[in-house]
């Protein structure tokens, strides 16, 4: 039998470090802006098909508080300087968020620890989409055409609870869908846990609530702040950290911050997923 040379191994070997660098490079990791054209459309086909019957929907109120226009690209530091807490209960519970595409300012990236590789900053600015549903309002957060978020605010005999929840991931090409159902989730100011699953994926957090003042797109809003951490995940290792603002005259969805620090099972092992992002409404009234 023949056996290779030296120098025919090396070039053999050089060959196959070649095809793997071309491979990695076919599957790369794309970062890819959402334009409001496509966003709307999206909006506009959704709405057709799920209704457009805004039971639920108000026009946004100006506070009485004579507080200073924003111009919707100051840092998130100047949207939280009042924290004045209410204390006064809500008569009758959030009610549904108005329709429609509003336009978000937004900071953060996520890093992907797994072959060559990979890593986006989201881009200044972002939106969120609220769409009827069956049970309520779906309200959709897009950072990148490769990375979306969804969660389902249903309206119930108890009031205002989550539905169903969409994570969306694409990294080397691939994409990556979780859809979790959640259950016993209140959207409330007195909610104690989020829980959200499926066969293969559970989210269960521990929640605690605040009914404060805040300003949102230059006025002053009350707000219910909700604040969760992981108790349960889908690895004993994951870290999660969500804070979610909403809105109590108009149910809508104001501001979030989360933080990921997650071990993914993969088919090459173990690999480490980081996101740390922070967005916030730049205008109470929707464009689309």
């Amino acid at each position: 039998m023949t056996r290779l040379s030296p120098r025919i191994f090396l070039f053999l070997a050089a060959l196959v470090l070649v095809v793997g660098v071309i491979g990695v490079r076919a599957l790369r990791t794309t970062t890819t802006e959402i334009s409001v054209a496509d966003v709307v459309d999206r909006y506009e086909r959704a709405a057709e098909d799920g209704g457009a019957d805004d039971v639920d929907a108000v026009e946004s109120t100006p506070a009485s508080n004579d507080v200073s226009e924003s111009d919707g690209s100051s840092e998130l530091a100047a949207t939280s300087t009042t924290t004045t807490v209410v204390t006064e209960p809500i008569a009758a519970g959030l009610r549904l968020p108005k329709h429609g595409v509003y336009p978000v300012a937004l900071r953060g990236g996520e890093q992907l620890d797994l072959a060559t590789g990979a890593e986006r900053t989201y881009p200044d600015e972002g939106f969120v989409t609220v769409t009827p549903v069956e049970c309520g309002v779906d309200i959709r957060t897009d950072f990148l055409v490769e990375r979306w978020q969804s969660l389902e605010f249903c309206k119930t005999e108890n009031g205002i609870e989550l539905g169903t929840e969409r994570i969306f991931h694409s990294f080397f090409g691939l994409d990556d869908l979780a859809v979790r159902s959640c259950s016993a989730s209140p959207v409330s100011v007195d909610a104690t846990s989020w829980r959200c699953q499926s066969e293969t994926s559970v989210a269960d957090r521990a929640m605690t609530t605040e009914r404060v003042m805040r300003v949102v797109a230059g006025e002053e809003r009350e707000v219910i702040v909700f604040t969760a951490e992981l108790v349960e995940g889908d690895h004993p290792d994951n870290v999660e950290f969500i804070e979610l603002w909403v809105d109590v005259a108009t149910g809508m969805t104001v501001q979030e911050r989360r933080t990921y620090d997650f071990v993914l099972d993969t088919p090459l092992g173990d690999a480490g997923y980081t996101e740390e992002y922070e967005w916030w409404v730049t205008s109470l009234e929707p464009i689309g």
